[in-house]
């Protein structure tokens, strides 16, 4: 783990997980975990969250409100943290508790339940996270977050279905495992 940072973090694709974390005298600021790196910052979980949301064009109440209206969920919503990225991140329990962990949904690889109350998310870079829910919660999240994001794909589709003509040689599609390049044969055009 990396020293501790006093600078504002902002959320990329490479950001797997934001977690609380206490210092020695009690205050809360944030372990974030990376693909290759972790790092402890000066900030709190949902300051993160706040900072990364109006970076990309939203604030995270603004955020909040969309995936309810998308979604029809009213509690503990993922949240699209930037559209043009494909970054969703969902809330393990409550945003306003201190012990809120905030999960890149692109970034869950596996759940493993632990016992009746707890469960381990294996990241895509094999690391694992405990976390205080069961393993049938978790997956509940994942899933709703996996819904989220296929709706406002779907709306994107349907409100624009001939703009913005896609390169087949830039083509990717996202699953929770990862990312997979296309390219397209020199003889052969996609369409």
């Amino acid at each position: 783990m990396g020293k501790m940072k006093d600078e504002v973090y902002l959320i990329n694709g490479h950001t797997m997980v934001i977690l609380p974390h206490f210092d020695g005298f009690g205050n809360l600021y944030s372990l974030v975990i990376e693909a290759e790196r972790e790092l402890v910052l000066k900030r709190k979980p949902i300051d993160i969250m706040k900072d990364s949301c109006l970076y990309y064009g939203s604030s995270l109440q603004g955020r909040v409100d969309g995936a309810i209206h998308v979604t029809k969920f009213s509690r503990m919503v993922p949240i699209m943290v930037c559209n043009r990225s494909g970054i969703f991140f969902f809330p393990t329990q409550s945003s306003k508790s201190e012990s809120c962990i905030w999960i890149a949904h692109s970034h869950v690889k596996e759940i493993i339940r632990v016992d009746s109350e707890h469960c381990k998310v294996v990241l895509t870079n094999h690391k694992t996270v405990p976390v205080h829910a069961t393993k049938a919660v978790m997956e509940s999240k994942v899933n709703r977050a996996a819904q989220y994001r296929h709706l406002v794909n779907q709306q994107f589709l349907v409100q624009y279905p001939k703009s913005n003509p896609v390169n087949p040689d830039h083509l990717v599609a996202l699953e929770s495992t990862g990312a997979y390049t296309f390219t397209q044969d020199q003889d052969r055009t996609l369409s």
